[in-house]
């Protein structure tokens, strides 16, 4: 859009340094409770999982401290992704999941699910490479997310493929200690079946800030199930609550609130979003119920780190971001007004987000070029139109106001892409459709 060209081409004229940049934005009027991080003169790293059921990949790229990316090289898990294929619930969306590749608190090791292989692999980091250190069962059938804290690692399995109707696989937890060398044990009583039985349609498995419980979001059946965690890191029974709205997808914590998504949200039509505090037995109860986005089908969030009152939505159909401020009691409210932040390029899918480990820039995995052609949810679906395009990574610089100004970001290109066939797109370079999974520092 002529917007985006004149803000991309004022960065790559300007001839400001990253430290006199940063200075600048400092300028401006900075909200209360709000950290400005100095800028990085050493490199960041994001790394994007490939989540192919040919054999599961991660690419790494190295960040500069402008938030530019860089790519550099990909590295196998040894196990299978989902892939992309037409039988899943969203074919721009196969793990329908948030947290599908993780990171370790000491930022040592990464976590990734194979979903296609029912694994779960440990990869060490060293600088812009990766290690394959073990490689395990999942503990169920399609791992789809995991979560982490200390020496505890956690998956959830969905079973097999939406809507995973009885008598189909169960909806599954597992559990392993994380050893010093990256390798996983099993956690003694650690499998349990999710309250809602196969139909579950898990998104997120998430441990609460203080480590005391697991979050995991039933997106089918609409519940959210919070399992006990003992001083061995086994989990106790499930405790059931009901979602404030339908289709509960994420599980994000500030501080002691928990902020959850709802896909399919106001009146099945826009996503919304809804808070709640976790009590000490497991119950939930609601801040903020079903708060409407605006948008349509919001799905995947991230923490601020500049303000830790503001947390960051992506749509999925609307190809938007958004964002919410909390209140000091958990309450939220969509900002600006209209919940409408920013938007893709051309308004492709909007996937997971994640931000430099500074706070300094947000990252979101991009649909392609023809995913409103080969996407059936959407009403622009062409049918029999195959789903073959590039993503691409957008890249905003994130001000101190939670304003987000957009940068170049990787394979996200100014000239469209070369028609080959309907629904066809020839580019240059991207991301192989069906990634999935996405994690700065």
């Amino acid at each position: 859009t002529p917007e985006y060209k004149s803000t991309h081409q004022g960065e790559s004229s300007d001839a400001k340094s990253g430290v006199e940049a940063v200075a600048a934005h400092t300028e401006a009027a900075t909200p209360r409770n709000v950290t400005v991080p100095a800028p990085r003169t050493n490199n960041g790293y994001l790394w994007v999982m490939s989540n192919q059921e040919t054999g599961n990949s991660i690419t790494v790229f190295a960040r500069d401290y402008e938030g530019n990316l860089t790519r550099k090289g990909t590295y196998i898990t040894g196990g299978l992704g989902a892939g992309n294929s037409y039988d899943l619930e969203a074919s721009s969306d196969p793990l329908v999941s948030q947290g599908s590749l993780g990171i370790s608190d000491d930022q040592r090791f990464l976590f990734a699910c194979n979903a296609g292989s029912d694994e779960v692999s440990v990869l060490r980091i060293d600088g812009d490479t990766l290690t394959l250190v073990d490689r395990v069962p999942s503990g169920g059938i399609r791992p789809v997310s995991l979560t982490s804290r200390g020496s505890l690692l956690y998956a959830v399995n969905a079973g097999g493929l939406p809507p995973n109707t009885p008598p189909a696989p169960e909806a599954t937890i597992a559990g392993w200690v994380v050893g010093e060398d990256g390798r996983l044990t099993a956690i003694d009583g650690s499998n349990k079946s999710l309250l809602g039985g196969p139909a579950a349609g898990p998104s997120q498995i998430q441990f609460s800030p203080d480590g005391r419980f697991l979050v995991v979001t039933e997106r089918q059946t609409s519940i959210i199930d919070v399992f006990p965690i003992d001083c061995n890191g086994a989990p106790g029974e499930p405790v059931k609550n009901i979602s404030a709205g339908p289709g509960p997808f994420t599980a994000t914590f500030t501080g002691d609130t928990l902020l959850v998504t709802e896909v399919v949200g106001v009146a099945f039509t826009y996503g919304s979003l809804s808070s709640y505090k976790l009590n000490d037995d497991g119950t939930l109860r609601t801040i903020s119920a079903s708060v409407n986005t605006t948008e349509r089908t919001s799905c995947w969030t991230v923490n601020s780190i500049i303000d830790p009152n503001v947390t960051y939505v992506a749509n999925n159909q609307s190809g938007s971001i958004s964002a919410v401020r909390f209140d000091a009691e958990g309450a939220i409210t969509p900002f600006p007004e209209d919940g409408h932040l920013t938007t893709n390029r051309e308004d492709h899918l909007a996937q997971d987000l994640a931000i430099s480990s500074d706070g300094r820039f947000l990252y979101c995995l991009i649909g392609g070029y023809d995913e409103k052609l080969a996407d059936p949810r959407l009403p622009t679906y062409v049918p029999g139109t195959p789903y073959g395009n590039r993503m691409s990574i957008g890249a905003w610089r994130i001000e101190p106001n939670g304003s987000l100004t957009p940068l170049k970001g990787y394979a996200v290109v100014d000239d469209p892409p070369t028609l080959v066939n309907v629904g066809q797109l020839a580019l240059q370079d991207g991301l192989v459709p069906g990634s999935e999974g996405m994690v700065a520092i």
